[in-house]
């Protein structure tokens, strides 16, 4: 009788041990909140991820929640300055100084030697301060140039333009215009804002300081804009009245385009069949750099988490060399990685990636942190020459007292 009765105390003991057990485990469980912009494939692959890191820190929970691109700030802003934000999330890159200015983001409890060595240069120019990194670069896109390789053959041609002589050169044989009727366009950059900075910055020019003062107003960089106004004004090469750029290039009537690496998959999607090159974009002279403009986002620790140091490792885990590898293969963003610029898997699995995985080491940063608002001014300058009717000095000079306009307007705002 006793031990039957000891049993049962025994029993009960035990089940308040486990009661009392699950508790401290509930209080103590750690809960990671993780906000970025939505698409289906990146959507798919942070769950992933995060089931993953989760079954490597038992007692971790990630709260993922997809927001569309057009409402994420507008939904991020509030809720930073509620104080009821994600621990963890995405913001663009030239977006962080400001944040970590306003005091919203904290560093990022990582080895800061080690990231300078992993990472591409281009890519975290704007995530460090004072040897400090507030970011880890995702979401890589560079500025490459897209080509018809049947066309290419059509015309008897085996090399692909280098230079901006060769460029040209190459575009004016591709055009295809019969009694003023533009029938096949030789090249495009449908007045995109990191294609024409491309342009400009492969000249050498500097854009913009520290205080938002224009430094581009120089002949070097009135060079590069000029070129991109020449494709249409000059060279006839691309017509802004042809339609979209895309949709030309799908149907073979476009034979070059300055573009993402990104749209690889867009082609792909709509036209599998479609015969496509990538190279990395022609050098302004025969050996010079293959300079291009590098966006991309970063991911970035709210000040207000209350772990940072497992904020910053479910953050290094989302940027390691597997996980990227992964990325690149399910979404078709670049990696940040040096390590994976010349990754035998990613080669294996697309070859065309060569071309835009070596474009990451010529990259530099968006060079401006308005990356929005300086894309549309970029566009707007290039439309008052083809369109309004100015000169290029007028609306070059314009770009430059609108880039110090945009820089007082948004940067120096407040949340």
């Amino acid at each position: 009788v006793k031990f039957m009765k000891l049993t049962k105390r025994s029993f009960l003991l035990v089940i308040t041990l486990i009661a009392v057990f699950a508790l401290n485990s509930l209080a103590f469980a750690e809960t990671l909140v993780h906000w970025q912009h939505h698409s289906p494939a990146r959507n798919e692959m942070v769950e992933k991820f995060a089931r993953e890191f989760e079954a490597l820190n038992p007692g971790v929970k990630i709260e993922f929640e997809s927001i569309p691109l057009s409402d994420y700030y507008t939904k991020l802003l509030p809720a930073i300055a509620a104080g009821s934000g994600p621990d963890v999330f995405q913001l663009r890159a030239g977006d962080v100084p400001r944040y970590r200015n306003y005091g919203v983001i904290q560093e990022l409890k990582i080895d800061h030697a080690q990231a300078l060595e992993d990472f591409v240069p281009g890519s975290y120019g704007y995530l460090i301060e004072n040897e400090k990194f507030y970011g880890l670069p995702t979401d890589v896109q560079t500025i490459v140039l897209f080509y018809n390789t049947e066309i290419f053959e059509e015309l008897g041609m085996t090399e692909v333009p280098t230079t901006w002589d060769e460029l040209i050169a190459t575009a004016l044989l591709i055009k295809d215009v019969e009694d003023g009727v533009m029938y096949r366009m030789g090249l495009a950059h449908g007045n995109y804002g990191p294609a024409i900075l491309t342009l400009m910055a492969q000249t050498g020019t500097e854009f913009q300081d520290a205080k938002g003062k224009t430094l581009f107003n120089n002949p070097q960089g009135k060079e590069g804009f000029k070129f991109a106004v020449d494709w249409i004004t000059e060279y006839g090469v691309e017509d802004p009245n042809f339609g979209s750029r895309w949709t030309a290039f799908r149907e073979g009537e476009l034979g070059m385009v300055f573009a993402h690496p990104a749209m690889l998959g867009s082609f792909r999607n709509s036209h599998p069949d479609l015969p496509i090159g990538i190279a990395e974009v022609p050098a302004y002279t025969e050996g010079g750099t293959r300079t291009n403009i590098m966006t991309n986002w970063a991911y970035v620790t709210s000040s207000g988490t209350k772990n940072a140091d497992l904020a910053s490792r479910w953050i290094e885990f989302l940027t390691s060399k597997e996980a990227q590898r992964k990325w690149t293969i399910e979404t078709g963003e670049l990696p940040s990685r040096i390590a994976l610029i010349e990754d035998p898997e990613l080669l294996e699995h697309e070859p065309l990636l060569a071309a835009p995985l070596a474009s990451l080491e010529s990259a530099i940063p968006y060079p401006f942190e308005a990356l929005s608002q300086m894309d549309k001014a970029v566009r707007d300058a290039i439309s008052k020459v083809i369109i309004a009717g100015e000169t290029v000095d007028q609306a070059f000079d314009w770009l430059g007292k609108e880039a110090e306009k945009v820089y007082k307007e948004v940067i120096l705002d407040e949340l």
